[in-house]
């Protein structure tokens, strides 16, 4: 094989070997655009959904705002001048408004914290109606649903609240002890205290419910339980 010959042959190699690269190279620049296409896709996505979800949550706590505004205002007196955000003239229709209203923002925006918020409500307004069963089975599920939610610790004092005055006072006056013992109770110490004493008195043992208003008092004298277990130990402010 003469000096030519072999420098062909080198050269031919160079220029395969080069050319594989560029082969690679681009195959591995298609890839590269294909996976940062990928990625502004995936992050349009992500922003779109963030969005969305930003958007929802905003138009379901404007619409929380409002329902939660017309269960608490105030009613049209019979007499005299009524206040400028009165638009009811009785509890009924005031309730009724405000029902549909928390009811929208669930329809509306499921899955936001509006609507959340807006099923503790509509608890609350079954309960009122007499639809104890109702309530407690929204406030079970929202405690269930959400056992980290900042809304959890009232909806389960309600529930605590529903099942004593509906027939399990004995029942949840033993749990509540149980859970006072505990090292991390579900609800603070004075709330437990609260409800076990409001148990006792619903089944009659006034003895016990005293006893229980007085341990508020000085276990827990800076709760804002204290004023109402004063009254009702008959220990006075």
């Amino acid at each position: 094989m003469d000096r030519q010959h072999r420098h062909d042959l080198k050269h031919d190699r160079f220029v395969d070997e080069v050319g594989a690269l560029s082969g690679k190279a681009r195959e591995n620049q298609r890839l590269l655009l294909t996976i940062a296409g990928a990625l502004v896709l995936i992050a349009l996505i992500t922003y779109g959904i963030f969005f969305y979800r930003g958007n929802q949550e905003r138009k379901g706590q404007e619409l929380l705002a409002t329902a939660i505004t017309t269960i608490d205002s105030p009613l049209i007196p019979a007499t005299g001048t009524a206040p400028p955000e009165a638009k009811y003239k009785t509890d009924a229709e005031r309730t009724a408004a405000a029902e549909k209203q928390f009811k929208d923002v669930q329809a509306q925006y499921g899955g936001t914290d509006a609507s959340d918020v807006a099923g503790i409500y509509l608890a609350r307004i079954s309960a009122a109606k007499g639809d104890v069963a109702g309530a407690q089975k929204m406030l079970q599920e929202f405690i269930d649903d959400h056992p980290d939610h900042m809304l959890v610790g009232p909806a389960r004092y309600s529930l605590y609240q529903l099942r004593i005055e509906n027939g399990q006072a004995q029942q949840v006056a033993l749990e509540l002890d149980t859970e006072f013992k505990k090292a991390e109770p579900v609800l603070p110490g004075d709330s437990l205290l609260s409800l076990m004493a409001h148990a006792w008195e619903v089944q009659g043992d006034q003895a016990k419910a005293r006893e229980t208003y007085r341990r508020i008092i000085t276990e827990f004298p800076d709760s804002p339980y204290v004023l109402e277990a004063q009254r009702r130990a008959g220990t006075g402010a």
